[in-house]
C-alpha cells in the first residue's frame, strides 16, 4: 500500500515520483476536464484536441491511475475505480470534425436544454427547500474568484456555477499553489499562499464540487449513443474518489438525491 504524508495540509502519496509531478498531473487533468465542458465556440479547445496535448494527458491519467491502483480509498456507489482512469477511450472519440464534437455538446450539455440529469450548471442540482438564493449563490462564487485573482483581466461569466469554470478554478489554485510552494524556502508569505490556496482546494472541492460532480458523471454515463459522453463520465467518475480522498474532502452540500436526477432543473 502507498504511503501517505501532509505537505501544507494535502494528502501527498508516497509513490517514488516527486510530488511535484504528481500536482503537475492534477493540474493537467483539471486544465484537460475544464476546456473539454468548455463550449467549443470559447477556444479552448486546443487544450484537448491538440495531438501534444492529448498524449501529455493521457501521460497525466496514466500515472494518476499507477499511483492510485495500491491506495487503499473510498470508491462510492455510483462511482467508478482507478482502472478507469484512462483517457485512451476518450481522446479516440475526439478523433471527429469540431462540428460534430459542437453538435453533440450542444445536445447534451446544451444550457437552455440539456440532456435530463445534464445541466452544466452547479447549482441546479442543489436543494432549492433550503432557503436558497440563486443570485447570492452566484454572487458568493464570484467573490472566491475575485478573491484568489481567478478573473483578473476577465469578464466574469454569466454563470460562474458552470462546471467549466468551476473545473479551471481548481486547476488555477494548484497551479497558484504550487507557484508559491517553489517560492516557500524564501518567502515565508509564499509558504502562507501556499497553504491559503491548499486549504482553498479542500474546501472549494467539498463545497462546490463533491456533491454535483458524480451525479452529473452519472448522467453522463448513460450516453451511450456513442460519442464522447460516455467515456468522459466513466473518467470522471473514477477520477472524483480519488481526487477526494487526496483532499480529504467530503461534500458538505444539501443536495437533491442522485436517484432524482431526471427531475432536475435546467439551467436559469
Amino acid at each position: 500500500m502507498i504511503a501517505a504524508r501532509r505537505v501544507f495540509g494535502v494528502c501527498e502519496f508516497d509513490t517514488g515520483r516527486d510530488t511535484g509531478a504528481l500536482e503537475d498531473d492534477r493540474e493537467r487533468m483539471y486544465g484537460f476536464l475544464a476546456a473539454l465542458f468548455s463550449h467549443p465556440d470559447e477556444g479552448k479547445w486546443g487544450r484537448v484536441l491538440g495531438g501534444s496535448a492529448q498524449r501529455l494527458a493521457i501521460a497525466a491519467a496514466d500515472a494518476l491511475r499507477i499511483a492510485a491502483s495500491g491506495m487503499d480509498y473510498e470508491v462510492r456507489d455510483g462511482e467508478l475505480p482507478s482502472d478507469e482512469l484512462d483517457l485512451r477511450f476518450l481522446v479516440v472519440e475526439l478523433c471527429q470534425p469540431l462540428e460534430h464534437l459542437k453538435a453533440e455538446y450542444e445536445r447534451v450539455l446544451s444550457v437552455g436544454q440539456p440532456r435530463p440529469g445534464c445541466s452544466p450548471f452547479a447549482l441546479d442540482y442543489q436543494d432549492r427547500s433550503c432557503g436558497f438564493r440563486l443570485a447570492e449563490s452566484l454572487a458568493d462564487l464570484l467573490g472566491m474568484y475575485r478573491a484568489f485573482g481567478f478573473l483578473d483581466g476577465n469578464k466574469p461569466p454569466y454563470r460562474p456555477d458552470h462546471v467549466a469554470y468551476e473545473l479551471e478554478f481548481m486547476n488555477w489554485l494548484i497551479g497558484q499553489r504550487r507557484l508559491a510552494w517553489r517560492m516557500a524556502a524564501a518567502d515565508r508569505q509564499a509558504g502562507d499562499q501556499a497553504e491559503r490556496c491548499d486549504l482553498a482546494q479542500r474546501s472549494f472541492f467539498s463545497d462546490h464540487l463533491a456533491g454535483w460532480l458524480g451525479p452529473l458523471a452519472l448522467s453522463l454515463r448513460r450516453c451511450t449513443s456513442g460519442g464522447y459522453f460516455e467515456p468522459l463520465g466513466r473518467f470522471l467518475s473514477a477520477w472524483i474518489p480519488l481526487d477526494r480522498h487526496h483532499l480529504e474532502a467530503e461534500s458538505r452540500e444539501s443536495l437533491i438525491d442522485s436517484r432524482l436526477q431526471e427531475e432536475l432543473p435546467v439551467g436559469t
